[in-house]
């Protein structure tokens, strides 16, 4: 019966349970921590995008509904109008497989793959 002791619903010592409690309380803060710094990373990302659309705008006379249009055009890249761009399969240059694109190199024969950024 001892592999029941450490199984949710069965017995926990004190000092497992503390310990447990402090993992959880651990984990917690440290989604806090990457939650914060997300948010950060997403603030100077609309800072940048703001600064770029305004000086397209100010510099090239670029107008908003451009601006949308262009948006709904690359969100239809990949079939769906869901806020998204999901990159899609590419082939490899040397075996002509499909790989997916988070590969760096084609995984059945080892081809190195260049990935363009945007896609």
């Amino acid at each position: 019966m001892s592999f029941v002791w450490g199984m949710p619903g069965g017995y926990m010592s004190p000092a497992t349970a503390e310990l447990a409690k402090s993992r959880q309380s651990g984990d917690a803060k440290t989604a806090r921590a990457k939650a914060r710094e997300l948010e950060e990373r997403l603030d100077r990302a609309m800072l940048a995008c703001e600064a770029m659309w305004s000086l397209l705008r100010d510099k090239l006379g670029v107008t908003d509904v451009e601006l949308v249009q262009r948006i709904n055009d690359l969100d239809l890249s990949d079939g769906k109008l869901d806020g998204k761009v999901r990159k899609s399969a590419v082939s490899c240059p040397k075996c002509n497989r499909t790989i997916s694109p988070r590969f760096p190199q084609c995984m059945y024969c080892g081809q190195p793959i260049v990935h363009d950024p945007f896609a």
